[in-house]
């Protein structure tokens, strides 16, 4: 690929990953509000909690499906339309009346943007090399955590003054940018890396299988990772609240530096790729998340500086994410433009619905003691640390 094609297509990659942080922010902005959303619409609060919940779930399984509808509809025109589509079911939902009418809705907006994300994410391993994505992944995480900062602390200003309708309006419109920026920038037809046969050929049973089998150790590796790290994600607002006692305005502070060590964490990975092997980075990210899951279990059993003690933990995990995740995503999209879409859907849906699940489970068994917590993110470092051992 020549110099003048690398940079149209990391041009087009930055217009992708300002897809993803524009559908992201969305989810960002909507989280703080659910509760003005559910007394707005009359609903009761664990009810409403439930079909959030759901709804994520959903999303997971659309995931799955999603290959098919991005390889007969074509990549680029996927990502425009589903970008269109979200946009114009946000604004939709702020119309809403009803709790069904905007369950529905809702809904309708996972699903689109599920959609989105396989054919985002496939269009964005068409672009460019192995080691051009990896790199570029973790540099598009950074940026992505670094909007999970201000977007919750905005969406709560400015929902205190405009309402939660016009606020999350004024959100969702950005992303009718993305057809422009695709008319703008368009994707080259061709892939990066050459291919066995063309991208449109219906993938048989038997390619599915043996793509299965072919990515399962960096998907158990990323699932894994994602177990622990989800249930962790979901558990630390009622640790920090029924264990230590903090404010909801401590808490978001908390949030906020975790997302903060997150964008650090994803630059040192994308900084550190081309000094350190693959291997070696997913093992120090194995051994944070190791660190990580010892600070839990000790929290479970000692009341001296604790707070210190699981704001370390917090660290050590959300590093170890961001060692592994990158790399892992990587070596799972490393297949010929025929199998990306698919890929992709796995990836996102198969992450998706092990984090849930097991967040879910730790959930039912959780106790101020953080035990719970702790035993899954054991578990789940040493799945991973058992599956590197696997990688060659």
């Amino acid at each position: 690929m020549t110099d003048r094609l690398k940079s149209e297509a990391a041009i087009v990659y930055v217009c992708l990953v300002f897809r993803t942080i524009l559908v992201a922010t969305l989810f960002d902005v909507l989280t703080p509000i659910l509760p003005l959303i559910g007394a707005d619409l009359g609903v009761n609060q664990a009810r409403f909690q439930a079909y959030f919940s759901a709804s994520l779930m959903v999303g997971a399984v659309v995931l799955l499906g999603a290959p098919w509808l991005v390889d007969h509809f074509g990549r680029t025109r996927t990502v425009i339309v589903s970008a269109a589509a979200a946009s114009l079911l946000g604004i939709l939902s702020t119309t809403a009346q009803s709790y069904p009418a905007y369950a529905a809705i809702l809904l309708a907006l996972f699903a689109a943007n599920a959609i989105g994300a396989v054919a985002s994410r496939a269009l964005m391993r068409d672009l460019l090399t192995h080691e051009r994505y990896k790199k570029l992944f973790a540099y598009g995480q950074a940026a992505l955590e670094a909007t999970s900062i201000v977007a919750p602390l905005a969406a709560g200003w400015i929902a205190a003054a405009w309402g939660w309708r016009a606020m999350f309006a004024a959100f969702c419109m950005p992303l009718l940018a993305v057809p422009l920026l695709f008319f703008v920038f368009p994707p080259q037809a061709a892939p990066a890396d050459s291919d066995a046969r063309p991208a449109t050929q219906a993938m048989s049973f038997g390619d599915l299988t043996g793509l299965c089998l072919m990515a399962r150790v960096p998907l158990t590796l990323l699932c894994a990772t994602q177990g622990g790290y989800t249930t962790l994600l979901v558990a630390k607002p009622f640790v920090l609240s029924s264990r230590f006692g903090l404010s909801v305005a401590a808490i978001g502070v908390v949030l906020a530096g975790f997302a903060i060590v997150g964008v650090i964490g994803y630059l040192c990975s994308g900084a550190l790729m081309a000094r350190i092997s693959e291997r070696s980075l997913v093992a120090a990210g194995i051994f944070c998340q190791c660190l990580s899951a010892l600070g839990l279990l000790l929290l479970s059993v000692t009341e001296g500086r604790a707070l210190y003690l699981f704001l370390a933990a917090l660290a050590a995990a959300q590093i170890g994410y961001c060692l592994i995740v990158p790399i892992a995503n990587a070596w799972v999209m490393n297949v010929a433009a025929e199998y990306r879409a698919v890929a992709a859907g796995m990836l996102g849906g198969l992450q998706a619905l092990t984090g849930g699940a097991v967040a879910l489970l730790a959930g039912i068994a959780y106790n101020d003691s953080a035990l719970p917590v702790a035993v899954v993110c054991t578990i789940s470092a040493l799945v991973a640390a058992v599956t590197l051992r696997r990688v060659h």
